[in-house]
């Protein structure tokens, strides 16, 4: 396939260590690998340029982020606003072809005169004001609290300008239905992840894992919830592991012989602790979403057990154990710990998760933008 893009990407996509930037990565690098001619336009926000993006882009365009207190004086959201770049416009202005904005964030100039008669589809993360409204929810300090709240809110509203977009694509069903019901143009497309197809071991591993961001508070509260009703009251080891986790989770963790805290795992090391556990524990107080921890944990490690909300808006409910209350984990717990993960679940789980395979999906996404191409071969 010979065809052309452009994607607006909110950051730079690498290193990809984080939810929506490891899907942009990984849907360039699918779309690159099916003959996809990617022009990527990024905002640069404390990350450096990196070859790994110039080896699967035909071109790339860097373009700093205005974070000035004004932008935040405005009734556009903070996100939006500040990558307002008038020379990402012109150079989206200067050809035809389709353009993908890689998230809310980055649909500034989505319904200006001079993109008229462009393909223009948009990766939607999130329903975007109930993710920040949920973050405000979680959070402590007044001001970003106050942020969050306003910050919804200003989404909430913006959202709107989504009618100048030919198709949006979701991560999850929850969120399809959401957009679709709208405006009426939304595609489920699960995100991209770096497993092109199940790898997890066979065999037993010695421990249970809880992995997440811990610098954010809803998931150091889990973390918090779980060393409490749940890893406290059993005989194996557990891991919590994330960045930057909080003194007080190390404080509460340290009480405890069978429980310990990996700070700031590299890539690799966060791999090894997902492939090599017994037992990925997924656990959430919201469903937002999909969860790329959940989809990392299904192709690259064994037993996952998950709560209701960690999967709500999936197809992934029978790859996984969901259990909701902490006697229900803990029993659940027991029963997998000594439960060899075959080469029979292994290949079980290859067909529950065809649906997302990147494989499977960047040929979704060329049927959708590309139709003509795809259809005349």
């Amino acid at each position: 396939m010979s065809s052309t893009l452009h994607i607006v990407s909110l950051n730079i996509p690498f290193p990809p260590d984080y939810g929506g930037i490891i899907d942009s990565y990984y849907r360039i690098k699918s779309l690159h690998e099916a003959g996809v001619g990617v022009h990527l336009h990024c905002f640069e926000y404390g990350r450096d340029h990196t070859t790994k993006l110039e080896n699967i882009c035909k071109s790339i365009n860097y373009y700093p982020r205005n974070t000035s207190f004004i932008k935040n004086m405005s009734l556009l959201p903070y996100t939006v606003f500040s990558r307002d770049s008038e020379k990402l416009l012109e150079n989206l202005s200067g050809d035809n072809f389709p353009v993908l904005f890689d998230g809310l964030h980055t649909t500034y100039w989505i319904n200006h005169r001079y993109l008229s008669g462009r393909l223009k589809i948009v990766r939607v993360h999130n329903i975007e004001h109930r993710y920040y409204m949920n973050m405000a929810r979680f959070e402590k300090n007044p001001a970003r609290k106050l942020f969050y709240g306003i910050e919804s809110l200003r989404l909430q509203k913006y959202e709107k300008i989504l009618k100048n977009a030919d198709i949006l694509l979701t991560v999850s069903v929850t969120d399809q239905e959401y957009f679709e019901k709208n405006y009426h143009n939304a595609e489920f497309i699960p995100s991209f992840h770096p497993c092109e197809h199940v790898e997890s071991p066979e065999g037993k591993g010695d421990y249970i894992v809880f992995h997440a961001d811990l610098s954010v508070n809803e998931n150091s509260i889990v973390a918090e919830y779980l060393i409490t009703k749940i890893f406290s009251r059993l005989p194996y080891k557990c891991v919590i592991a994330g960045k930057k986790p909080p003194l007080f989770l190390k404080k509460k963790a340290s009480a405890f012989n069978n429980i310990s805290i990996i700070s700031d795992p590299d890539d690799d090391q966060m791999s090894d602790l997902i492939r090599n556990a017994q037992i990925n524990l997924l656990f959430a107080i919201s469903a937002i979403g999909l969860r790329l921890k959940l989809l990392i944990s299904l192709f690259s490690g064994r037993h996952c057990i998950v709560n209701s909300n960690i999967i709500k808006g999936t197809l992934l409910g029978p790859a996984c154990h969901i259990e909701d209350s902490a006697d229900g984990i803990i029993e659940k717990i027991h029963q997998l710990m000594n439960k060899p993960f075959t080469r029979q679940i292994i290949a079980e789980r290859e067909g529950m998760l065809e649906l997302y395979s990147n494989s499977f999906n960047v040929n979704r996404l060329l049927r959708l933008i590309f139709p003509d191409q795809v259809n005349s071969q």
